[in-house]
């Protein structure tokens, strides 16, 4: 039987509980930080602000992950600011 070097078996080892300790975390809730985030500035539940600001929140990070995504911009986005009308 091949026995395995000190250095090596720390290595795996390490290797190891780094995976394993990955694998518990979690990733936040979106919804949770839009509420979070909506609380912070001062918007009462149940209000319809309350509401228009948890829409605004999630329409913005569906934005940044699809400009992280590489994809192009909607057509507003792209005519918005724009000269060409």
């Amino acid at each position: 039987m091949r026995r395995f070097h000190p250095r090596a078996m720390r290595i795996i080892a390490a290797s190891a509980l780094t995976l394993a300790l990955g694998a518990c975390a979690t990733t936040p809730d979106p919804i949770v930080e839009d509420r979070s985030r909506c609380d912070a500035y001062g918007f009462q539940r149940g209000t319809d602000a309350y509401a228009n600001c948890v829409m605004t929140q999630d329409r913005d990070r569906e934005r940044r992950y699809d400009r992280q995504a590489g994809q192009r911009p909607s057509r507003a986005e792209r005519s918005y600011g724009s000269s060409e009308e």
